[in-house]
Order: C-alpha cells, then sequence, then structure tokens
C-alpha cells in the first residue's frame, strides 16, 4: 500500500511538472505572437531610429518615430495624427524624375496606409471654403516619370494648410528651382516639413488639420562625391511674404535644425 501511495504522489508530481511546463510553453508562445503582432503595427520600409532604407535623404529617426513610405511616389513622411499634417516629407530628386510626360492628376485623396494604422486623414471638406491651398510638400511636378508617381504626390498625407500667397509664390518659384538643378548635380536630396504650434490655441481648419506657421525645406545637392547644403524657412503669413523673393528666405540647414529639432543627413559624412 506505501508503495501504491508513494507511486500515485511521485505520478501526481509529474503531472504536475509537465503542466507547469505545458502553460510555459503556451505563455512564451503568446509573448512571441504579441511581440510579432505589435511590430506588424509599425510601416515595415523604412521603420526605427537612425534608419529608414538607407536613404540619404532621411532626417535621424527616434525611437518613438514611425515612418511610411510610398513606394508610388517614391517618398518617406513622417505623419502627426493630432495634426493631420505630416511633420515631414523625404524624397530624391534627378533629372529623370521630373523629364517623364506624365500631366497633373489633381486626383486628391484620402491616404489609405494613413487608415491601415488608425490615424485619421485630413479629406477635401477640411480644405472647402477654409481660405487655405492643399500645399503639396513633394510637389507634383517633381514626378512626372509615370501617372502613378504623380497620382502618389495628390494623398493628403503630403497635402498641409498653405496660404495662396506661399503656395503660389516663394514656394512655387523655390520648387520650380531645384527642379532647375536636377540639370547641373547628380541628385538632390530633399527633407520638407511644416512648423506647427503645438499649443491648443494653434490654428486649424475643417475637423482639426493644423494651419503650419512655417515651412522649411533642407537640400543635399550631389555631385559626384562631393556634397553642398541649401535650406529655407518661409512663413505661412501673407503679410511676412509681401515684396518678398525665395532667395529672401534662404537659411543654413544647421539653423532649420535648430528650429525643428531635426537632425538632417545623417547619413551623408562630413556634411
Amino acid at each position: 500500500m506505501t508503495k501504491r501511495r508513494y507511486g500515485r504522489k511521485k505520478n501526481a508530481r509529474r503531472t504536475n511538472r509537465r503542466a507547469v511546463w505545458g502553460w510555459t510553453v503556451v505563455w512564451l508562445v503568446l509573448v512571441v505572437v504579441a511581440i510579432a503582432c505589435s511590430h506588424r503595427m509599425v510601416p515595415t520600409e523604412p521603420q526605427g531610429p537612425g534608419r529608414g532604407g538607407g536613404g540619404l535623404e532621411l532626417p535621424l529617426l527616434g525611437e518613438r518615430d514611425t515612418v511610411i513610405y510610398n513606394e508610388e511616389g517614391r517618398y518617406t513622411f513622417l505623419y502627426r495624427p493630432a495634426d493631420k499634417v505630416s511633420r515631414w516629407v523625404a524624397y530624391k530628386l534627378t533629372s529623370s524624375d521630373v523629364a517623364g510626360e506624365a500631366g497633373r492628376s489633381d486626383a486628391f485623396a484620402v491616404d489609405p496606409r494613413l487608415e491601415r494604422y488608425g490615424w485619421v486623414s485630413a479629406n477635401h471638406a477640411d480644405y472647402r471654403g477654409s481660405g487655405y491651398d492643399r500645399g503639396h510638400l513633394l510637389p507634383s511636378a517633381d514626378r512626372t516619370s509615370s501617372e502613378a508617381a504623380n497620382r502618389a504626390t495628390f494623398l493628403y498625407s503630403n497635402m498641409a494648410p498653405q496660404l495662396p500667397k506661399l503656395n503660389r509664390g516663394a514656394w512655387k518659384v523655390l520648387e520650380e528651382r531645384l527642379r532647375g538643378l536636377t540639370a547641373e548635380y547628380d541628385t538632390l536630396y530633399i527633407v520638407v516639413g511644416a512648423v506647427v504650434d503645438g499649443s491648443p490655441e494653434r490654428r486649424t481648419i475643417g475637423a482639426g488639420v493644423s494651419v503650419p506657421e512655417l515651412f522649411f525645406k533642407a537640400v543635399a545637392l550631389r555631385r559626384a562625391d562631393s556634397f553642398r547644403g541649401e535650406a529655407y524657412v518661409m512663413p505661412n503669413d501673407t503679410e511676412r511674404l509681401a515684396g518678398r523673393l525665395f532667395s529672401d528666405f534662404e537659411v543654413s540647414v544647421d539653423s532649420v535644425e535648430r528650429l525643428t529639432g531635426l537632425d538632417l543627413f545623417p547619413n551623408i559624412s562630413n556634411f
């Protein structure tokens, strides 16, 4: 009888150990699945601090930054859901990008990538009657190589409220100048973005689309293995724009970094 009781206790201990190991394995599997799912919630190309597919145009990414790559338009952007405006858009510009025959599509649309991550986009109604243009960050005319590339520039993730005086004035002239420089340089690496007042009293249009106070554009121009930089900061203010040329708003790349807190062109050595 004693041996049988001992055997039952021994078997019970074995059963308990198996149960513990079984639940441990289940727990570990659940943890692995949870981690995998959380990573799938982050856009996969590019992503992560300091990375972004190795693109020389990309700013240094922070630990909490989630960026999205638009394959058709060949640009990367960092979206701010609270503002419904991208903080920046980064892209490369070459002569082949502007030498195509694709016309301006005017196909303004909500970016489905934002919906995928639960972010709300601006839309047509937000701009209607606001007095602001749907200002491209990556210009439409910088993507004429194909209809798909041009259409990608008309997503609202690539738009920000710009006053007509800016969008159709000095900002437009600057865009045209940079396209012209593609004939002199191999590649232009460009970061363009919006500076938004983070206070609750900031100006908005429509259903909470923040109106930027300033727009910036920083450029690394490459010829062979040498680079040089240009940068501009322009006010989204009719009075401050009056009578001024785009060149009046030229600043240093360092000053844009101080203004925005971005580390620009970290992948370009000695820049």
